[in-house]
């Protein structure tokens, strides 16, 4: 069982391996001046809208080929998209392609990490592994954004190099993952909770706000004059604080309980307000709210929708509440951005939009909660 630990963990520090292109959205728009704000934008975009596909394939996959061969495409996919890009990148084209590389591998290695974790673990050990992996997550996120920021110092297409390490977890995962399916459906009828689907709607809109941070604070830090190694180090915070929320996860689900998820999109719509600030060291603490939120939002909410379901349909399950907030992602500059230009079209004002649209969100968590008791367990 360690070494199946061992290789969902390693697996699972690529589920925020796209942190890598944050800290270089201000270079990459420097580097196609005709391009669209939005247009640049799109290259981080695109991971998570592509990522939705594979997301829902990953169910039907694993019934026919192993858990493990899933998570090895994944990583192969990943691997040939930082590839791409730092191959080719003389036109936009070229690395929207890359993103759509990237975008499909994540999805499978995302799906197949969760989905693997309630395939080998059960009950309150369930919610103790998905605490690791947060960890796992929030260490992989932390190596890419700040490597990538360092690595963009000498030019922006060397921070594709950091994909090159889905090769070495490729290698431990033929060495220490079993080749188990999933089971297929025992009853043929069994349907999905509405629950889950109202989760699913829930996340859409919990990602169009927190994505903001990813596609707009290198431009923030830029127009305060700090450098990409800067906006490295911040998104760095933002995914290292996720170590701190692992550790902790089970003791934040047995205070807040039922209202978990409602606690994180409270503590984002905090983190946002506190970057609009400009003050640099605030700019650090709220992006630590939102790492936190997040760090405590996507573990506890996969646990939640996989125990709302019966085994066989855990990866479907899963699968909602993942591609339902890749999908946010997607929206979330058209939406956001559109949102800020009724007001004023400043990168600032985008992140207060992003706060009060996240408080909004909370309400509603709040008021329409499909979380319920029996889906602690």
């Amino acid at each position: 069982m360690q070494k199946k630990l061992i290789a969902i963990m390693t697996l699972s520090m690529f589920l925020l391996s796209y942190m890598a292109l944050t800290p270089i959205v201000a270079n990459i728009y420097n580097s196609f001046p005709n391009e669209k704000l939005e247009n640049i934008q799109m290259i981080v975009t695109l991971i998570p809208l592509f990522s939705v596909i594979t997301m829902f394939l990953c169910n039907p996959l694993s019934k026919k080929i192993s858990m493990k061969n899933i998570g090895i495409i994944g990583l192969v996919l990943i691997t040939l998209g930082g590839a791409f890009t730092y191959i080719f990148h003389k036109y936009i084209w070229e690395i929207y392609l890359s993103s759509i590389l990237l975008g499909l591998g994540i999805g499978l290695v995302n799906v197949i990490s969760s989905t693997m974790i309630s395939y080998y673990f059960e009950g309150t050990e369930k919610m103790k592994v998905m605490g690791y992996q947060s960890i796992f997550v929030s260490v992989g996120g932390t190596l890419f954004s700040y490597f990538s920021g360092l690595l963009a110092n000498i030019n922006w297409p060397y921070s594709y190099l950091c994909f090159f390490l889905a090769l070495i977890v490729i290698v431990i995962n033929i060495a220490f993952l079993p080749n188990d399916k999933l089971q297929k459906e025992t009853i043929a009828k069994e349907h999905l909770p509405k629950r889950i689907y109202l989760l699913g709607i829930i996340s859409i809109l919990f990602f169009i706000s927190i994505n903001v941070f990813n596609t707009n604070i290198a431009i923030l830090l830029e127009n305060l004059g700090y450098k990409s190694d800067t906006s490295g180090l911040i998104t760095a915070i933002y995914t290292l604080i996720g170590l701190f929320a692992g550790f902790i996860l089970n003791k934040v689900v047995k205070t807040f309980k039922t209202n978990t998820l409602t606690f994180a999109c409270l503590l984002a719509a905090i983190g946002f307000f506190l970057i609009a600030t400009q003050q640099i060291v605030l700019i650090f603490i709220g992006a630590a709210f939102l790492g936190f939120a997040f760090a405590t939002r996507n573990p506890a909410g996969i646990t939640f929708s996989a125990n709302m379901t019966s085994e066989a349909k855990s990866a479907l399950a899963i699968a909602i509440f993942n591609g339902c907030g890749q999908f946010g992602c997607f929206l979330s500059p058209y939406i956001i951005n559109y949102l800020s230009n009724l007001f004023n079209s400043n990168i600032v004002t985008t992140f207060i939009v992003s706060g009060i649209f996240m408080f909004i969100v909370t309400i509603i968590h709040l008021l329409l909660n499909p979380i319920k008791k029996e889906d602690l367990e």
